[in-house]
């Protein structure tokens, strides 16, 4: 929702749409300015709701924004103060903007004159026709939960012999340990378990008991030497959980600034 409650926080919400759309067009923008004075060529000065300034090819051009903050759609009047602008100002555009719509007779006036019309309003439902509005997930996130283990280390490995053989005592907590495959990257020892360790669907909340003999596994101590697994004696549970996820695209969206004509969408606000 656009989540405004009067016409100057709707005029300010333009002004950030105006901002983030000419922020990617190729003119060079000067300013996007809110509630300006304008002095024409009679020496009236004009107030502007949203005012932007730009140079295309060296030359410079002002759009003048009309912000019409209406619950219902726009009559004939605006037009014509809008074109009474355009006409004080020179070398300018306009654009009438507002919520609901115009009447048949400023469709007609702005149409002939090259005033652009304009919503910014709230999002609705058909915005997403042709593409997903909603997603709805359910899934499960199964995993093991690590009771005890037991440890054997490899006495036949050289490499395992050379790290003992240096004297220097390290205590490693498992599951904080780094397992190494070979010269895989090393991982995580809990990563590597639940690779590893069977899970069932079936023994869900059962005490389980497993023996690991891996071929050429390695425990990473904090010095960088290694020291190779024989054995690993894992006692763990299976635990599983339910997960719904929902996404609506409608609640990303504050607010669609769309062409009245063409109906076609040129920005999305977003939250």
């Amino acid at each position: 929702m656009l989540d405004v409650m009067n016409s100057t926080e709707y005029e300010k919400v333009a002004q950030q749409v105006y901002q983030a759309i000419l922020a990617t067009d190729e003119v060079e923008t000067i300013e996007v300015l809110h509630n300006v004075q304008i002095t024409g060529r009679s020496g009236v000065p004009h107030q502007i709701d949203v005012y932007w300034r730009y140079l295309n090819a060296g030359v410079e051009h002002q759009v003048l924004v009309e912000c019409k903050y209406y619950k219902s759609t726009i009559d004939l009047i605006h037009a014509r103060n809008l074109l009474g602008l355009l006409t004080d100002i020179p070398n300018s555009q306009g654009v009438l903007l507002t919520t609901m719509g115009f009447q048949s007779g400023v469709v007609n006036l702005c149409n002939f004159y090259g005033i652009s019309l304009k919503r910014l309003r709230d999002p609705k439902g058909s915005d997403w026709d042709g593409f997903i509005q909603k997603v709805e997930i359910e899934g499960i996130f199964n995993r093991n939960e690590y009771v005890d283990f037991g440890l054997k280390i490899d006495g036949n490995d050289e490499e395992s012999i050379a790290t003992m053989a240096d004297g220097n005592g390290v205590s490693v907590s498992l599951l904080d340990a780094l397992f190494q495959d070979g010269t895989a990257k090393p991982q995580l020892a809990a990563t590597w378990l639940d690779r590893n360790v069977p899970f069932d669907q079936n023994q869900i909340g059962m005490p389980l008991i497993t023996a690991l003999t891996p071929a050429n596994t390695f425990i990473v101590l904090p010095s960088g030497q290694r020291v190779k697994i024989l054995s690993l004696h894992v006692e763990y549970m299976h635990s599983s959980m339910t997960l719904n996820f929902s996404f609506d695209a409608m609640d990303l969206v504050k607010g669609v600034f769309e062409d009245f004509n063409t109906k076609t969408i040129d920005y999305t606000l977003h939250h």
